[in-house]
């Protein structure tokens, strides 16, 4: 790999900037438990707000390191990674709350490799993110080096996804908009513009040597248009794979969602307190269903359906 490349990339997983209170909250939610580290990411971070969700990613070495003897939660996390927590934290004025997603470092290595099927961890990495703890120096180059690969799964995506020939600008919100597409996200239609905001050099940096780690030559015009040297048959080929990602994504994520509001307490809460927040959308839970969230589950759907939530 290219040394330009990982200190770049290297220097932005560093948990430099981030607020004390951040880490105070990640050492509480761990506790005496052991896992391999913590990553986080998220708009939270990235518009350095602390009054939404956080998001955390913990990796485990195994999944029982976490659970121990909850073999129920392993099981569902072995079927469909990764499991979801909600946690809150006050000290003091601070008051913080988050997402937490569980998963093993076998099932984050194969989330991000190119290979993989689900777009939701590869495309989140490429992104600002940063490693906030880490039990030991070889647990934080494992998280390295799974972060390392997200993106170069994104940049290939990128490449063959975006135009022929345009601003790196134009590459990334084309990438970001196709996993957009291809999950079940309730986010607005300029979010690919607000992650690129004031990060505009830096995206392009990565694009830039991305391509020179996977020997793809480029062109640059005056205007900052790219113009990389691949060939029409290799974006058909990638458009191909992408249709399968895409044909999944949603089916998979709408598990997902099913599974984050009726496997964790406040979950139906939690789910309709974020379609409000990025979509607009207020739907009032009854007092039943919150209680009983999975038997009311189709009614809330077709509530959701009504409301314009499936609607791109």
């Amino acid at each position: 790999m290219s040394s330009s490349l990982s200190q770049l990339l290297a220097t932005s997983f560093d948990q430099h900037s981030v607020p004390e209170s951040v880490t105070a909250f990640v050492k509480q939610i761990i506790g005496d438990r052991q896992p391999i580290g913590v990553i986080y990411y998220g708009s939270s971070l990235w518009k350095k707000e602390l009054t939404g969700l956080l998001d955390f990613y913990v990796v485990c070495q195994n999944l029982s390191d976490w659970y121990s003897e909850d073999c129920f939660k392993i099981v569902i996390n072995y079927c469909l990674p990764p499991n979801i927590e909600y946690h809150e934290w006050s000290e003091g004025n601070v008051n913080l709350r988050a997402k937490v997603a569980i998963l093993s470092i076998d099932q984050l290595q194969k989330a991000t490799a190119l290979q993989s099927i689900d777009t939701t961890m590869w495309a989140r990495f490429c992104q600002p993110v940063k490693i906030l703890w880490w039990k030991d120096e070889k647990g934080k180059q494992a998280l390295l080096d799974c972060l390392i690969k997200a993106v170069n799964t994104a940049i290939w995506w990128a490449t063959f996804l975006g135009p022929e020939y345009g601003t790196a600008e134009k590459y990334w919100c084309s990438l970001f908009r196709h996993t957009y597409d291809a999950e079940l996200r309730v986010e607005s239609n300029n979010r690919p513009m607000l992650i690129l905001e004031n990060r505009e050099d830096y995206f392009k940096q990565l694009l830039k040597l991305g391509w020179q780690k996977a020997g793809i030559s480029y062109n640059e015009t005056k205007n900052y248009s790219l113009l990389p040297s691949v060939s029409k048959n290799q974006r058909e080929y990638a458009r191909k794979r992408w249709k399968i990602r895409k044909i999944l994504g949603r089916p998979l994520n709408i598990c997902r969602l099913i599974k984050a509001a009726f496997t964790f307490e406040g979950g139906a809460q939690y789910i309709v307190w974020k379609i409000n927040r990025h979509r607009d959308i207020n739907l009032e839970l009854t007092a039943f269903q919150k209680k009983y969230p999975l038997i009311n589950a189709p009614w809330i759907l077709f509530k959701l359906y009504r409301q314009g939530l499936f609607k791109r």
